[in-house]
């Protein structure tokens, strides 16, 4: 049994952690002027230090404007934030995304995926099926195990793909999901069960295998857009 060390958050954490929010709840909004610094300061009890590296460091996750003229502003984060914006959202959803963010990022795998099953339809070596061939036959030996290592292999599966097309961002773009994705598959396993989910695999590779590129893309949006029905 691993005991972890307990860290407390630092005053400037939950400066910004309050910050966040009120901005994510809709307390504050885009457009919103903030009171000065020293306004901040002294409303909320802390040193102006914490309000400017707090200032700053929303301001980086795209959550605030700042300007030195007009002082500082809530920013519009869905049109100035990135990724580390989202990772934000999601840490204050308890590391999960709320159901309009759960519904971009199904979206967001398709658009990523799809097109990584038709290039590697087309353009696969005997090498690539091979690995492809390995990631399904783990997922059906993790199968027999937990819920929780066959997400993980289902995961692994899917993110195999993007990078055997050849692409070196979007596995990463995974990875940085790698939370989100095993709560989702943890859910699809639930929701249809061990044996469907084995034998869609099933599919994709003899899909990708056979140079079907276009019908793995297609199975895999019907796929995505009837567990994102079934979930709501």
């Amino acid at each position: 049994m691993g005991f972890r060390e307990i860290v407390a958050p630092s005053i400037k954490e939950l400066f910004i952690q309050q910050l966040e929010g009120m901005i994510l709840s809709g307390e504050l909004r885009p457009g919103d002027k903030l009171p000065t610094e020293r306004e901040l300061a002294d409303t909320m009890k802390v040193s102006k230090t914490v309000v400017h590296e707090g200032l700053r460091e929303l301001h980086r996750l795209g959550f605030l404007d700042i300007a030195s003229r007009k002082g500082v502003t809530v920013a519009d984060y869905a049109q100035t934030g990135s990724l580390d914006t989202l990772m934000a959202i999601m840490q204050y959803h308890g590391g999960l995304p709320d159901k309009k963010t759960a519904e971009s990022i199904l979206k967001l795998r398709y658009y990523l995926e799809g097109p990584a099953m038709e290039e590697l339809a087309d353009h696969h070596t005997p090498g690539d099926i091979a690995a492809l061939e390995d990631l399904q036959r783990q997922a059906e030996e993790a199968s027999a195990q937990d819920a929780g290592a066959f997400a993980e292999a289902l995961l692994r599966y899917h993110r195999g793909i993007t990078f055997l097309s050849g692409n070196t961002i979007t596995p990463l773009i995974f990875n940085a999901f790698t939370k989100v994705n095993l709560e989702f598959w943890r859910e699809y396993v639930e929701a249809y069960g061990v044996v469907q989910c084995l034998e869609t695999l099933s599919r994709f590779t003899e899909l990708i295998r056979d140079g079907r590129g276009k019908e793995a893309s297609e199975l895999l949006r019907s796929g995505l857009e009837r567990f994102q029905r079934d979930r709501i």
